[in-house]
């Protein structure tokens, strides 16, 4: 048996071939406003992050605190006009921090 010719059973494509994951070598050639697009996604999700944690943290802080001022109030009843102010003040700043950021 004859076997044909490759190039008669072979059919010839053209056209550009599309990966459908990306991977990181794909990335250094993607053109400069995807990158900039890319970067800026993971910026906004990092300040969002960087946000909740410090709120976090200002949330948490202020409770111990007004556990404190509630504890010293029961020891030290002289003081608890302060304590007050103490823990308003704190509060206050911090939420202008969060605020402003």
């Amino acid at each position: 048996m004859k076997c044909p010719n490759v190039e008669s059973v072979v059919e010839a494509l053209s056209g550009d071939v599309v990966d459908t994951i990306p991977t990181k070598r794909n990335m250094m050639f993607a053109p400069r406003s995807l990158k900039l697009l890319q970067e800026n996604a993971l910026l906004t999700a990092s300040e969002n992050r960087c946000r909740a944690i410090l709120a976090n943290s200002a949330i948490n802080d202020t409770a111990s605190l007004a556990m404190s001022v509630d504890r010293l109030s029961h020891v030290a009843p002289l003081g608890k006009p302060y304590y007050h102010k103490i823990l308003a003040a704190y509060a206050d700043n911090a939420a202008k921090t969060i605020e402003r950021w």
